[in-house]
């Protein structure tokens, strides 16, 4: 699919494309484009544009370069994030000289919520130059709204992993332990996006970097290079946030682990109690169980009740035992 654009003091204005972009048009957008469209594309920059497959390798000199006086930035950016589906999608933006192009191969919400809010008056998006830095600060801002529900959900995870109940060994406990198990795949689910989400701000980082090197139309004095210096902060300090919250997902999946642990633990605890409560009375019944003709407790005339005792005796101290020391 392809979009054209023209840029004016009203902000962006949709254009129809039929056959070729009409000279007015500033800005290209293609979404999973077809050959006959690439080929529109590259005859509106006169420069060719990158496949997919090389859009998606990972040296620097195929992401960002100056070809046929166009320069080429491509960023992988955070996809799938509605859908529980986290992943990476390249972005490629090429400019030549006022003329600007995207070509993505996902739906981006980011893009998205950039055209609502460019096509809308006063939005100062009246310059190719305030179209890129649009675009960028657009990107910013969506990841900056991913990291805010992940900094929510790994709160919640937190709540819940240290939520214990009593320390008695009970059905409620069962459930604890059922649910700490569900909780790992939760922070898994978590860590994985704030993996992406951390590849995605670096691949964004050298974005801007190269930009502010390569490109003229934002790398003049005044507020198109002041705004992409701020870009650049607001990377950074996102990919601090994104940081500080892999350590604290990192912390949940140890201290889960350890608490699943320590239930098992405690479990095992219980059976070896138990074990040693009714050891004295299996051995006692076991001995006076063996086949030998002369045993001196055979004649005793209360022998049965007294062994029955025994037996109760050497059971009942074991666990007054254990419950003083507070090992029950």
């Amino acid at each position: 699919m392809l979009t054209g654009y023209k840029v004016s003091e009203r902000g962006l204005e949709e254009l129809a494309i039929a056959g070729e972009a009409p000279p007015e048009a500033a800005w290209l957008d293609l979404v999973q484009p077809t050959p006959e469209e690439d080929r529109l594309a590259e005859r509106f920059l006169a420069a060719t544009l990158p496949s997919r497959e090389e859009t998606e390798e990972i040296e620097f000199s195929s992401r960002f370069y100056a070809e046929d006086d166009a320069v080429f930035l491509t960023a992988s950016l955070l996809t799938g994030v509605e859908r529980r589906e986290p992943g990476l999608s390249p972005l490629t933006i090429v400019v030549a000289g006022d003329r600007i192009a995207t070509v993505r191969y996902d739906d981006l919400r980011a893009m998205r919520q950039f055209v609502a809010r460019a096509m809308k008056p006063g939005n100062g998006c009246s310059s190719t130059a305030a179209v890129f830095l649009g675009l960028i600060e657009a990107i910013i801002d969506r990841t900056a709204d991913v990291l805010e529900r992940l900094s929510q959900d790994v709160d919640r995870i937190n709540k819940e992993v240290f939520k214990r109940p009593g320390e008695d060994i009970s059905r409620q406990n069962v459930q604890w332990g059922r649910r700490l198990e569900d909780m790992i795949t939760a922070i898994g689910v978590q860590g994985d996006l704030a993996a992406k989400a951390r590849e995605s701000l670096s691949s964004l980082e050298r974005l801007i970097q190269y930009a502010s090197l390569a490109l003229p139309l934002v790398n003049a004095k005044g507020s198109s290079r002041s705004r992409l210096k701020l870009a650049a902060r607001d990377v950074k300090s996102l990919e601090d946030h994104v940081g500080f919250l892999s350590s604290k997902i990192t912390f949940l999946l140890d201290a889960t682990l350890g608490l699943i642990n320590v239930q098992q633990n405690e479990v095992i605890r219980i059976l070896t109690v138990a074990t040693t409560v009714f050891f004295p009375p299996t051995l006692l019944g076991t001995m006076w169980g063996m086949n030998f003709h002369w045993m001196p407790e055979l004649s005793l005339p209360f022998g049965y009740p007294i062994a029955i005792l025994l037996m109760c005796a050497s059971a009942v101290l074991p666990y007054l035992y254990f419950k003083r020391r507070g090992w029950l």
